[in-house]
């Protein structure tokens, strides 16, 4: 029996002990982020998947694993397809799957209570083939009585941000928040995402890897002091009231009868009952702060400006070094991964990269998000393109681009099809970039001009052409995207990214991007001013497939990509670096 097999086996032993028919999994931890503690990487301990976003169902006799169409290749590849079916969810959702399965009469199906949202428990599936399904709360995970040596949470540094930095003191935003808690007719707001209780407080952390989260919820009441509960720190370290989980319910059990208002979206089941438990009211409603976050003010985008010309040139010496050193040294995508962090570790100002690099070379580019573990990995070896997905994030700001290179000895020249490709996505990235749109947009209709180009040569992508983008905070953040799910509007003031794509399985993927800052044009209409400064590989595109505006737009854009980082360049990289932006 395989490793993989004796844990399902196990959990089933387990959960036939609890009474349990089944278990419901999720790659969440309790603060509902896209990264997670090694502690809390549960579906990756039981099923090998290592992607961001899955979920799964371990029945009796069958078990489902399900994810988005950036992992749909990784999970095929992590997982035992004896042990587990997969899908992307797009083509099989987990409501669908379970009304497949031949059950009557009445099953009882567990789920982690601290992992699993008051929404996410509404939209659970109320049915396993013709069997009444009841969810049942675990507040402890069965996984734990099989992960006998799981890591202990991590207790890592806090640091402030500056005035200077937010744009905007703790003070001033706590206050704000408390007026809001005052008109809603609530005493409290219990803000259960980490990256709202950050952003209030103006507070960082290194509790992850990638993300400079202080992972804590918050409990601000209407006179506006801030609680930050969970916290592994203290209020000597913080600046604010620090409560621990043994210390909480003892303390919400002080304000019965209270109204606290609440976002469904992220709080957990576990802490929607303790506050019931407690006699408090809850308020369900969407949480304002993190729209309000999503919106920079002058001195975050200033910090972005200066991110982005730091990363730049960081950038600058790693093309410079890939194109020079690399191909004789037999590396590893890894390899090239850790050297892309080693440059912008230069930086006195960096504080690490905003997310895991992905490295994808030939076919491994096709597999949207990537990750290659050093041992496991594509050596580059030969010519064939070369996806890189990287950011940092910088004491001022935050970055995230995409650039697709051609890699190989001096004298190889990359195929014809790849070329196609890589101009037809630059195509749609441009018109995405130099798009005017009235006021009251939304991201799905910028997801269809983005994708217009592509659509006329039938290609498309599966993900999102863009996602928003945290201030040294998250950097993939919400509310608003540019995809075909999200109806709400872009604002002036949002930071997103802009990112289509084409991927040919086992070939090559293509992707090129770029942060964009919506701003107010006349008239009411708006329009993006790009932020990412860094030229794209120009090896790779064809001036006959772009029109004269989108050549325009990129001897424009590579000009002033020069402009911006060549006085910051040694002379020889600064004439490098006019060549890689001559004009088309």
């Amino acid at each position: 029996m395989s490793g993989a097999a004796k844990l399902l086996h196990q959990l089933r032993d387990v959960l036939a002990q609890r009474g349990l028919d089944g278990f419901y999994l999720t790659r969440a931890d309790k603060y509902q982020g896209e990264e997670v503690q090694p502690a809390d990487e549960y579906l990756a301990y039981l099923t090998g998947f290592t992607g961001s976003a899955g979920t799964g169902l371990v029945l009796a006799d069958r078990a489902a694993l399900f994810t988005d169409s950036r992992y749909g290749l990784q999970i095929v590849r992590q997982t035992d397809k004896n042990l587990y079916e997969t899908f992307d969810s797009a083509n099989k959702n987990l409501a669908q799957w379970m009304a497949e399965i031949p059950a009557k009469g009445k099953v009882r199906l567990g789920y982690d209570s601290w992992t699993v949202t008051v929404s996410g428990l509404e939209r659970l599936p109320k049915k396993l083939g013709a069997a009444e399904a009841e969810w049942v709360a675990c507040a402890a995970s069965p996984m734990n009585d099989i992960w006998p040596d799981r890591p202990a949470a991590s207790k890592a540094d806090i640091f402030r941000i500056e005035d200077e930095i937010s744009g905007r003191s703790a003070g001033d935003k706590l206050a704000s928040a408390a007026a809001e808690i005052k008109k809603s007719g609530c005493n409290f707001s219990l803000i259960t995402a980490p990256d709202g209780v950050n952003w209030l407080a103006n507070l960082r952390g290194r509790d992850l890897v990638y993300t400079p989260f202080h992972l804590c919820f918050g409990l601000l009441d209407i006179a506006g002091s801030l609680t930050l509960i969970g916290s592994a720190a203290d209020e000597k370290q913080t600046g604010y009231t620090t409560l621990s989980w043994a210390e909480l319910a003892s303390y919400l059990s002080r304000h019965k009868g209270a109204k606290i208002a609440c976002d469904p979206a992220s709080l957990p089941v576990a802490m929607h009952e303790m506050l019931i438990t407690a006699g408090l009211e809850p308020v369900l409603r969407p949480e304002p702060v993190l729209a309000q976050k999503a919106i920079k003010n002058t001195k975050e985008i200033d910090g972005f400006y200066e991110a982005h010309l730091r990363d730049g040139i960081a950038l600058c010496h790693f093309w410079y070094w890939l194109e020079n050193s690399a191909h004789d040294a037999r590396l590893g995508e890894a390899d090239i991964a850790d050297k892309l962090s080693e440059f912008r570790r230069a930086d006195k100002r960096y504080i690490c990269d905003s997310f895991a690099t992905i490295t994808g070379f030939r076919g491994n580019g096709a597999i949207v998000h990537y990750r290659a573990i050093k041992g496991q990995d594509s050596q580059l070896n030969g010519a064939g393109v070369l996806l890189i997905d990287s950011g940092a994030h910088y004491q001022m700001g935050t970055t995230d681009i995409t650039r697709t290179f051609f890699f190989g000895p001096p004298d190889a020249m990359p195929d014809k099809a790849a070329i196609g490709h890589a101009s037809a996505v630059l195509a749609a990235h441009i018109e995405l970039a130099r798009a005017r749109f009235p006021k009251g947009t939304t991201g799905a209709q910028l997801d269809a001009i983005c994708r217009a180009p592509l659509w006329a040569k039938g290609l498309d992508f599966g993900h999102g052409t863009g996602h928003g983008v945290g201030h040294i905070l998250s950097v993939h953040e919400g509310p608003v995207s540019i995809s075909k799910r999200c109806h709400l509007a872009v604002e002036a003031g949002m930071i997103l990214s802009n990112e289509p794509g084409y991927y040919v399985e086992e070939h090559y993927g293509i992707r090129h991007e770029n942060l964009v800052l919506a701003r107010a044009a006349s008239d009411g209409f708006m329009m993006f001013e790009t932020l990412t400064c860094f030229p794209f590989d120009v090896r790779l595109i064809d001036a006959g497939q772009l029109s004269f505006e989108q050549t325009a737009w990129l001897n424009g854009y590579h000009r002033r990509v020069y402009e911006h980082l060549s006085p910051h360049l040694a002379p020889g990289l600064a004439a490098w670096l006019k060549g890689k932006c001559a004009p088309l």
